[in-house]
């Protein structure tokens, strides 16, 4: 009977198998005539006396069971290893300032001073990739809410019930051939590829438009170096940036603006327990302040590292001779604690620390006369190049009843990294602060979060021309909040991914 048993269990596994690529309308019911046609004939065979026949009656059966998926409809051809695959974000979100935000003289409120926001925010990834060639060739086509901002995908519930807007984030192929084990080229509008990188360097959702070969080394055993190199379309034909107070003229140069990156650095299992990483990665960009763009940002006029090229809402705020030349180090230590419990037995600690090694401080010190002011800015007139961020984290999420808990300290002064590019939620220049997370699987596609941050800018400025100047569009209400004490921000987020 056990034996009986175990030919019925294999038998099953065989039919659910060959039925693959038949048409979902009639998986059910082709597997429930297989099943019991496979029992009838079970019963047959327990009234057998030779082992022969029995045999003989599962060969039969096992051979009417391939016709039968031969001949049932298969999927069509274009179909088969695609994989469709999203996200769906729900969350709750309450913003509250302490004390004034550029205040001004004489208690004088800042144009556009944010007062406690609590809004809710919705975010939708949905794509598919497909591939080919026993799994060396990949193409992806990602869709997501949001607005064009390249590091933004969250869309708020206002505007007196419009339509949300949907757009194209992602599209790419990529080739990795059995040939040369280790070896990645690629192209497109994709993820960013940068294994340094963290939400100080680039956002979750922020997919550089390029092409870039990686290769890690198969040959070392646990020891794994790799070595990627990127080229970056940036921004196509770009204008000359304007001298402040100057209207552009006949002639002007046009000129693309383009990102070379390079890195290098290893992954080391040293224990079976112990996994290290180190790596190092260097943005070159190229013609930085031709970018019409409107993501490499201006920063402002009071002391503030600026860029230029139509960036700004006036063409009096352009500042020419800006450029970006941003170091990454990015080291990470994973490792387990048997000892404790299981959702604690896992963790990871890390450090990124940034540099822009092209901060050459080209800026005006002064707001100019054609902007209705003389006065100075905040004074502090120095570099601001540097960026640094620590965390650790205890737990994963891969499954129901999976927890984790993360802490992170961020620092980013003016010009050390690009804001239009970096995790909007909680990041921006000339911020620091203190981020605490909590996430809990409901289940192992559905997930519940809460987060909360404590931030307060590097340098205040209390200068009443700032009451203009001190405002930034990229990041509405959020960038450069020169006389803010501290913003507490509290979230809940409700996450299916899939």
């Amino acid at each position: 009977m056990q034996r009986n048993a175990l030919i019925l269990g294999c038998i099953t596994a065989l039919v659910m198998l060959s039925l693959a690529p038949v048409t979902v309308a009639d998986d059910v019911s082709d597997l429930k005539a297989q099943i019991e046609r496979l029992n009838s004939r079970l019963e047959k065979m327990e009234t057998q006396k030779t082992g022969q026949i029995e045999k003989d009656e599962l060969a039969k059966m096992m051979k009417e069971i391939l016709d039968d998926a031969k001949a049932a409809p298969a999927l069509p051809e274009w179909m088969k290893n695609l994989k469709f695959s999203g996200l769906f974000r729900l969350r709750g979100e309450s913003i509250g300032f302490q004390g004034k935000r550029g205040g001004g003289a004489n208690g004088v409120a800042q144009v556009g001073e944010p007062k406690n926001n609590n809004r809710i925010r919705m975010l939708l990834l949905f794509g598919f990739t497909k591939t080919w060639w026993d799994n060396q060739m990949e193409v992806g086509f990602q869709l997501s809410t949001g607005n064009n901002a390249p590091n933004a995908a969250h869309q708020s519930m206002t505007g007196d019930f419009q339509k949300k807007p949907i757009w194209i984030s992602m599209m790419y192929a990529k080739y990795q051939p059995n040939w040369a084990k280790g070896l990645t080229i690629a192209g497109g509008k994709l993820r960013a590829p940068f294994r340094t990188k963290t939400d100080l360097s680039w956002g979750p959702i922020t997919n550089p438009e390029g092409i870039y070969i990686d290769y890690q080394a198969p040959f070392f055993g646990d020891f794994k170096p790799y070595g990627q190199i990127g080229f970056w379309l940036v921004n196509l034909d770009g204008p000359e940036p304007l001298v402040p107070g100057m209207a552009a003229t006949a002639g002007t140069t046009i000129r693309d603006t383009e990102m070379l990156s390079i890195s290098t650095g290893f992954d080391w299992k040293i224990a079976n327990a112990v996994d290290w990483f180190f790596g190092a990665t260097y943005y070159k960009y190229y013609n930085a302040d031709f970018s019409n763009g409107g993501f490499i940002s201006p920063y402002g006029i009071d002391g503030q590292w600026a860029s230029g090229g139509g960036n700004a809402p006036n063409s009096a705020l352009n500042y020419p001779s800006a450029d970006y030349g941003i170091l990454e180090l990015t080291t990470r230590v994973g490792w387990k604690m048997d000892f404790l419990p299981a959702p604690l037995q896992k963790w990871q600690a890390w450090f990124t620390y940034l540099r822009n090694c092209k901060d050459d401080y080209s800026t005006l010190k002064n707001p100019i006369p054609a902007m209705g002011s003389a006065l100075g800015a905040d004074r502090h007139f120095k570099s601001d190049p540097n960026a640094y961020g620590v965390g650790i984290k205890v737990g994963e999420n891969k499954k129901k009843n999976d927890f984790s808990l993360s802490y992170m300290f961020f620092y980013l002064e003016y010009s050390s990294t690009i804001a239009g590019f970096i995790n909007p939620d909680l990041l921006y220049p000339n911020n620091q602060g203190h981020i605490l997370c909590a996430i809990y699987n409901i289940d192992d596609f559905l997930t519940v979060s809460g987060t909360m941050c404590l931030e307060q800018p590097i340098h205040t400025n209390d200068n009443p021309a700032n009451a203009y100047f001190g405002q930034n569009y990229l990041i509405p209400n959020r960038l450069f909040p020169h006389s803010e004490d501290m913003t507490a921000i509290f979230r809940v987020d409700l996450t299916w991914s899939f």
